[in-house]
């Protein structure tokens, strides 16, 4: 693949994560037009390829109703499950995009999430796992895009980042890393998008990150910063 195209599939890609991470982070959100049993019939008679939950709560007992069937696309945004329930999002067949927020997501239920291999975006806005945790997450050979909050990860987190190789889109919400945890990310050639937000990172340690990857584009706290190589050719 020339570099025109593997830019134009970067930017089609990065589009499409950030409007799906606009609706996950975003309140008001898309309309929710129909429940979520709307939905699973209309995956089962092959009429949808996702469900999207936005305001109601989801538990166990729907996602064992999702186990066979084909999904492309998951976003519950009021989830309370357990790694038993979870474990069966391993038998959705073409899973690649899910956004689940629940504050009780420990390191057993990312064991679980391990067992989604198809996964190339998994965006946890509001979870509870540790470092154990985010380890499992180098079972996910396809993972292109993560987006997480977690109080429990730590600089030592960051090293298991550094180790998904085709980890392409980073965004760490309240993850009380510091510029320690940084230094591993340097490593990270192919990464093109970091943002982090209500860290603990100086503006020494960022100047070091992008000495390291100088064509990262990245934000801290919603602001660009001022050696981003791309602070002025987008609009968010």
């Amino acid at each position: 693949m020339n570099a025109t195209v593997q830019q134009l599939v970067s930017l089609a890609l990065l589009a499409a994560t950030v409007s799906l991470l606009g609706w996950a982070s975003n309140s008001a959100g898309p309309p929710q037009q129909h429940s979520f049993a709307q939905q699973l019939e209309a995956v089962r008679t092959g009429q949808a390829d996702e469900i999207l939950v936005l305001t109601a709560q989801v538990g166990d007992e729907q996602l064992a109703q999702l186990a066979g069937l084909k999904l492309r696309r998951l976003e519950l945004q009021h989830a309370h499950v357990t790694a038993g329930g979870l474990k069966h999002l391993a038998a959705v067949e073409g899973l690649e995009q899910l956004v689940l927020r629940d504050e009780s997501l420990d390191d057993g239920g990312m064991a679980m999430l391990a067992q989604c291999t198809g996964l190339e975006v998994l965006n946890l806005p509001d979870a509870n796992f540790s470092d154990q945790g985010l380890a499992e997450l180098r079972k996910l050979p396809e993972l292109q895009l993560l987006r997480f909050h977690s109080a429990r990860v730590t600089d030592a987190g960051m090293r298991e980042i550094a180790a998904l190789k085709h980890l392409r889109f980073l965004h760490l919400i309240g993850v009380p890393i510091t510029d320690a945890g940084l230094i591993p990310l340097e490593s990270m050639a192919h990464l093109e998008s970091f943002y982090v937000d209500d860290a603990n990172v100086s503006d020494d340690g960022v100047e070091r990150l992008l000495t390291a990857l100088p064509d990262l584009h990245i934000h801290i706290n919603q602001e660009h910063s001022d050696r981003d190589p791309h602070r002025h050719t987008h609009h968010h």
